[in-house]
């Protein structure tokens, strides 16, 4: 499958994930820490808490649950509330992706290796999270810590030498 990597800045915006098992509770995980808003639409309470900055609603999904959303994801036990989800999301151009099932998404979730701003992301397409888990192992294994203030460091030089030889 052709997919294109891209890097999105989540900040002031709101994504719905549809259940809250613990594939969803990953998701609210890794849109938080990127500094997205999450709707999470379930019908008990999640077991772990969802987080700060969390929108819970209790209750069935419905069409509506999707207002405002910039990203939807559905992570419900049943692939056929999966399925509505992804086709109400695509009704409003809306991007969804659905666990476990590939076909139905619009994007797939890399593995992710954070270390400050320094993001590598790994991905299969969806076909093998087994391999993608390995990767991201071994990428954080040889990734030093200290890369994230070594970025930073790079992009005041960078700026300083902009602004000091600018024809350069």
């Amino acid at each position: 499958m052709n997919t294109f990597p891209v890097m999105l800045v989540l900040e002031g915006r709101l994504a719905v994930v549809v259940g809250g098992g613990a594939v969803g509770l990953r998701k609210i995980r890794s849109l938080r820490d990127a500094g997205c808003g999450v709707r999470l639409i379930c019908n008990t309470p999640p077991a772990d808490a969802a987080g700060d900055g969390v929108e819970l609603i209790l209750a069935d999904y419905e069409p509506s649950h999707l207002d405002g959303a910039d990203l939807v994801f559905a992570c419900t036990a049943s692939s056929e509330t999966n399925d509505q989800i992804a086709r109400d999301a695509r009704e409003r151009n809306l991007w969804v992706n659905a666990a476990d099932q590939p076909a139905a998404c619009d994007f797939y979730m890399p593995a992710i290796v954070r270390r400050d701003d320094v993001v590598l992301a790994v991905g299969t397409g969806g076909s093998s999270p087994g391999l993608v888990k390995h990767l991201k192992r071994r990428i954080a294994g040889v990734l030093p810590d200290r890369i994230g203030p070594f970025a930073a460091l790079l992009d005041g030089i960078r700026k300083r030498l902009k602004t000091e030889l600018p024809d350069q």
